[in-house]
Order: C-alpha cells, then sequence, then structure tokens
C-alpha cells in the first residue's frame, strides 16, 4: 500500500541490487514496462552504486544482504527464484493497489480491473483497506505455492532435457569455448543472470544483451531482429552454445540467432514458456527447457530454478571430468 501510495504522489523506486544489477534491472523494467496490459507504468531506476541510490531515490528498493537505509528489502539469501517471486509479487500487489481509488487517493490507475485475472476475487471498488490487505496476503500466499509448484514441475518434465543441457555447455568449455545468453526485456536480465552465475562457477560466459549501446545501434541501424544474430558474427566461434531466453518461446530475434548460431556450429539452448512456443520444433535448438505455463511472471520464477539447476549441472560435469560427461550424453 506504501508504495503505491507514493508513486501516486508522483515519486519513482529506485532500486540497488549490489553484486546482482540484473535482478535490479528486472525490477525497473517491470514497473517501466508492465507485461499486463492496461496496467500503468511506472517509474524505477537502476542505482550503479549505494551513494547514487541514497542521492536519487525518492523510494528505495534494495536486493541484497544489508537493507541499509532502505524503505524495501529483499534478501538476497533467497534463491534466485525466491529473489525474482518476491518482486513479481510486489509489481502485482502495487498494481492492484492503485485499482483501489479509495486506498491510494484520486489518482489511481485509469486503467480499471485490468489486474482481475491475477486476482479475480477481489472487487475493483473495494475501499476498506483491512479487508483488501488480508484478501491480497491470503493471495499472495497462493501465488507463492503455485510458483514453487510449478518450478517442482518444470524441473521434474525437463530432467533429461537439464542433463543433455548441461553436458552440451560442459563439452563446449572443455574444449575451449564459452556459453553466450541472450534475451528481451525481463528475460534479457534473467540472460545476464544466467551469465553471470555461470561465471561464478568457473564457466567462461557473456550476455548479449547487456550492453545497451550495442543493442541500441543494431536496433536502430539494422533493425530489432539483427540484435543478436550480428553480435554473433563478432563474438561467436564453432563450438560455442547459445542459450536464449524467452517467455513466449516466439522472440523473432531469438530465433533468428539460434538459426544463425547452428550454421556456425554453435550448440544452442532454449528456455522457453508458453509450452515451449516456436522454440519446439525449430531445428536450430538443439535443447529446449520448457515451462508449462501461460502466466509470464510464474514462467520466469520457472525458468528461474531451470537456469540454477543448469549451472550446477554444468559446473558439476565440469568438475566430474570427461568420462561423466559423456556418460549424460
Amino acid at each position: 500500500m506504501w508504495l503505491a501510495r507514493a508513486f501516486t504522489a508522483g515519486r519513482r523506486l529506485c532500486v540497488w541490487a549490489p553484486g546482482a544489477p540484473d535482478h535490479a534491472h528486472h525490477v525497473a523494467v517491470e514497473f517501466v514496462h508492465p507485461v499486463v496490459a492496461g496496467t500503468r507504468p511506472l517509474a524505477a531506476t537502476v542505482a550503479e552504486s549505494e551513494v547514487e541510490a541514497d542521492i536519487s531515490a525518492d523510494a528505495r528498493l534494495v536486493i541484497g544482504a544489508n537493507a541499509g537505509a532502505a524503505d524495501l528489502f529483499i534478501s538476497s539469501d533467497q534463491t534466485d527464484t525466491a529473489i525474482v517471486l518476491s518482486y513479481h509479487l510486489l509489481w502485482e500487489l502495487v498494481q492492484v493497489a492503485l485499482e483501489h481509488p479509495g486506498l491510494v487517493g484520486s489518482a489511481a490507475s485509469a486503467g480499471g480491473d485490468s489486474t482481475g485475472f491475477l486476482y479475480p476475487f477481489l472487487d475493483a471498488a473495494e475501499e476498506d483497506e483491512a479487508s483488501l490487505r488480508e484478501s491480497l496476503r491470503v493471495s499472495a500466499g497462493a501465488k507463492v505455492q503455485e510458483s514453487e509448484a510449478l518450478a517442482r514441475e518444470s524441473l521434474e518434465s525437463n530432467r533429461a532435457t537439464r542433463v543433455e543441457s548441461g553436458a552440451a555447455i560442459c563439452r563446449a568449455v572443455g574444449a575451449g569455448g564459452r556459453v553466450l545468453t541472450m534475451g528481451n526485456g525481463g528475460s534479457a536480465t534473467d540472460a545476464a543472470r544466467l551469465a553471470r552465475v555461470l561465471r561464478f562457477r568457473d564457466i567462461p560466459a557473456e550476455s548479449l544483451s547487456a550492453d545497451y549501446a550495442v543493442a541500441t545501434a543494431l536496433a536502430n541501424d539494422l533493425g530489432a531482429e539483427r540484435i543478436f544474430s550480428r553480435q554473433l558474427d563478432a563474438f561467436a566461434r564453432p563450438g560455442d552454445v547459445l542459450v536464449g531466453c524467452s517467455t513466449s518461446g516466439a522472440s523473432r530475434n531469438l530465433l533468428a540467432a539460434f538459426d544463425q548460431a547452428a550454421t556456425m556450429g554453435l550448440a544452442t539452448v532454449g528456455i522457453s514458456g508458453y509450452g515451449g512456443g516456436s522454440f519446439t520444433g525449430q531445428a536450430s535448438v538443439h535443447h529446449n527447457l520448457v515451462v508449462q505455463s501461460m502466466s509470464v511472471h510464474r514462467i520466469q520464477e520457472a525458468q528461474a530454478a531451470l537456469m540454477t539447476s543448469l549451472c550446477e549441472r554444468a559446473a558439476g560435469l565440469q568438475g566430474a571430468g570427461e568420462q561423466t560427461v559423456e556418460r549424460a550424453r
């Protein structure tokens, strides 16, 4: 409620995630470019340092080990899946509050009940704060259970593909290759996080989504569809692995990059929702980790679990040696 009122009063959210800027950028894109049609874009920026966060913040969210002077705090001691779930729920609850004028004042969202499908039992005209708080608490708890169940189901249904994908990464790295990751929007931050975690586990990895100057130059000069395939010309080598993250499995620039990667001799791994989307059945996507859901937020939370497992699998095989990798094929 407090953050919804802050946005209504014209304040903005400043996000700082020491050591994990991908999480901070994911929060910012959630608020500025909402995935739910009709919801209100809200001002959110990313701080590069604690000093910058203190100077620029109207409302300050910290994702880290120490809250400091934060107005809102998400502990980094949680799993990546739980961290992603935390800020997804924060966005959902803020948007629901904005659609209840009696709770946030006259500047409530003009989008109507656009989040009604997320919290279908709530009355958009409800003005009893205590009642709404309790309803949201119960619903948030149910969504945590839903998210955890989907993550478990996704890990189980993708068991064989996780083994194969981890082995592909390990073979590539063992032969001197590296992992390149890509994605759009929130999935771009997921791709950046995957690369960061792989590097932490001593697996060479880079995100093709991370350099905004390169991405915007290519989008402006060549079109958004060439953002990743053009970078493959510069960075990719035969034997590398390309991993693409997408909630829909239908991103044209990822599909184009997969096609090019396959012709260049790269192994490819898709991580997709919507039952796999167009990634499924595309010959240039050699391995596809699929989440069976149509909810963007729940998909990304399950994908976080899959990416964590993929990193653990690749690092474990790398440490176990060549014979173990061959048995995993």
